[in-house]
């Protein structure tokens, strides 16, 4: 199957300021210039979606895991995008149907549907255990429930093949390419990422920091978005380049 040629974005850890800044000075940003936010930077996101730039949400399990800045950033976003933390049920509430006579019978009455996800919210990154395909799994079966009601991303670890991906899962939004750096340019993960896309997923590649790793990415055809620490603590140096270079319709399929 052939993909359309779509326009595939950086996507940047700097705050709403620097962004907005790097929009308007590079050539390729308002195109193709985005936000990846994680837990240690997570600021602003309301107003950053409102900007009109699109964000996705890493967990930081590949850096730094920390549980309570996960549940912290959790509830960040809920505010964000529903204006209040949500209680448990209203979290797993996508993935079953209640009543309204059994809502009675406990003498509550049934929440009212939450509002749709903001449309420049891509996804966020269910945790994950780096490396790992097997107990990335569990991590993502322990975690799903409770995050049915955000579009999430699940991140393809060496093995994934074997272990096997949750397709079917109601809120699966993106596949973001994880794992080693051998596993993720191999032609597993590439079998995977074009299922995906066949799926109707969005691709997400992680830790793209240099011009040959941009080209191999866009020369899949499934990509969507990258993002690259280099970009981050580079930024005036690299993220025009950068830019450009995910500004070009394609690339050969073998490597320059």
């Amino acid at each position: 199957m052939d993909f359309p040629v779509i326009p595939v974005l950086l996507l940047n850890g700097g705050g709403l300021r620097t962004l907005k800044r790097c929009r308007e000075q590079y050539p390729a940003g308002a195109t193709h210039l985005g936000r990846l936010a994680r837990p240690r930077c997570i600021g602003q996101l309301r107003e950053t979606l409102d900007a009109g730039f699109p964000v996705g949400i890493d967990n930081d399990a590949f850096c730094r895991w920390d549980l309570k800045a996960f549940a912290q950033q959790v509830c960040h976003i809920e505010r964000a995008l529903f204006g209040r933390v949500l209680s448990v049920w209203e979290r797993v509430s996508p993935l079953v149907t209640v009543p309204d006579e059994s809502w009675a019978l406990l003498g509550r009455t049934a929440p009212e549907p939450l509002a749709a996800w903001h449309p420049n919210l891509l996804w966020m990154t269910a945790p994950d255990v780096p490396f790992d395909a097997r107990a990335t799994l569990q991590s993502f079966l322990d975690w799903s429930p409770l995050l049915a009601h955000l579009p999430m991303a699940y991140c393809v670890q060496d093995g994934a093949r074997r272990a096997g991906i949750p397709w079917d899962w109601p809120n699966l939004t993106c596949l973001f390419m994880a794992g080693s750096t051998e596993y993720k340019l191999g032609p597993e993960m590439a079998a995977i990422c074009r299922e995906g896309k066949e799926r109707g997923l969005l691709i997400h590649g992680g830790r793209v920091n240099s011009r040959r790793r941009i080209r191999y990415m866009l020369s899949l055809g499934v990509v969507d978005s990258i993002d690259g620490t280099g970009f981050d603590l580079y930024r005036d140096t690299h993220l025009e380049w950068g830019l450009r270079e995910v500004s070009a319709t394609n690339y050969q399929l073998s490597m320059l």
